[in-house]
């Protein structure tokens, strides 16, 4: 954690820590409009579960009220099934300040590129291991941890709630207790939330989280293959007031992927040993150890040109042939699963309520359709 103001240049883009702290948004005024939320987002992971259409929007944003993040915890751990469903197969988190949770469904190329920065990163940590030292004993203790959720104390919440995240990427060393680097990757939907998804991470964790790098992709996007690098950090303000710790931004939307999808002459990602842990760890760890790491501009484009590929061409590539004349043998009957005639009522009741609303122009929703398989 930097502990000095830097100059214009070097910190390009400052946040004001008092903005930080949205006011409470007001409750409704009847039990049923705190609710509508929860029967959507409801909906939402019980048609994933049934394997219904819901469209492949990476990033749905749920607007909700006090008490209803409570009321969606409710109704899914009383359904044994789905809760299970949601732990293993869906990504979603929940910020506690602003009342918003987020579900993701990243896309393929999303995941694959995410596999290739990770697997960058990781092979350079392992290199330092190999080596002696401080820096490897501290290397030896960082493992990656992909979605691995993140939970975050809010301060001032009611009932000292706790803000949910699962990253796309995390590296943590196994004696802290939030990771040191975090990595997001930006699309249209998520782009303008990414610096105060940044701001969470950091504030939240009392800085315990050195960065957060947001790697932004443009998506579906047939005029332009740009994509970008950014950067988080805290830093210490002096004011009038006393110290106060925010947010800093030192890469802010360099390219390294032009228009054409070509690389630029950006130096890439470049992370410091001592990023993977809280400071008064990695200092007493690392020492004079410290270590670099890089990811170039060159890499990144390589990762995320192969990942673009594999995406758009699975229907090209290699797979195994059954010779002819051998037939699969028929499988054996597994009984369908059982669901509770409760529950399947009470969710049938909240699809029709949810589709209802739905149809009414509520800007705090993002549509879904699970006929069509769109999302607005």
């Amino acid at each position: 954690m930097s502990t000095s103001q830097g100059s214009p240049e070097d910190q390009r883009r400052t946040t004001p820590p008092s903005s930080f702290v949205d006011p409470p948004l007001t409750p409704p005024p009847t039990e049923e409009k705190a609710f509508i939320q929860a029967a959507r987002v409801l909906q939402l992971f019980q048609a994933r579960k049934a394997g219904r259409p819901v469209g492949r929007v990476p990033w749905t944003r749920f607007q909700l009220v006090p008490g209803e993040y409570d009321e969606i915890r409710t109704q899914i751990e009383r359904n044994e099934s789905l809760h299970g469903y949601i732990r293993n197969k869906i990504r979603y988190d929940y910020d506690a300040r602003s009342l918003q949770l987020i579900v993701r469904m990243p896309t393929a190329v999303h995941e694959l590129f995410v596999a290739g920065v990770e697997d960058a990163i990781l092979s350079q940590l392992k290199a330092i291991r190999d080596g002696s030292g401080n820096g490897a004993e501290f290397a030896r203790r960082v493992q990656p941890a992909r979605s691995t959720v993140i939970y975050l104390p809010v301060e001032g919440s009611l009932g000292n709630a706790r803000s949910k995240h699962e990253p796309d990427a995390s590296f943590w060393h196994s004696n802290a207790q939030y990771p040191g680097v975090v990595i997001e990757v930006a699309y249209s939907q998520m782009r303008k939330n990414l610096s105060r998804l940044a701001e969470g991470y950091l504030l939240d964790s009392d800085a315990s989280i050195q960065v957060v790098i947001g790697l932004d992709v443009e998506y579906g996007n047939t005029n332009s293959r740009k994509a970008t690098l950014s950067t988080w950090r805290t830093q210490i303000f002096h004011t009038g007031d006393g110290d106060e710790l925010g947010v800093v931004q030192p890469i802010e939307n360099e390219a390294f992927r032009d228009d054409q999808g070509n690389p630029t002459n950006h130096p890439g990602l470049r992370l410091r040993l001592k990023d993977f842990a809280y400071e008064e760890l990695s200092r007493s760890n690392i020492g004079n150890d410290d270590r670099e790491i890089v990811v170039s501009a060159q890499q990144l484009c390589q990762y995320l040109a192969e990942a673009e590929s594999r995406a758009q061409g699975q229907e090209l590539l290699g797979k195994h042939t059954i010779p002819s004349g051998i037939r699969k043998r028929k499988r054996s009957e597994t009984p369908a699963e059982e669901v509770d005639s409760g529950d399947e009522a009470r969710f049938h009741e909240q699809e029709q309520k949810a589709a209802k609303r739905a149809a009414i122009n509520d800007p705090d929703y993002e549509t879904i359709s699970t006929k069509s398989g769109s999302s607005d």
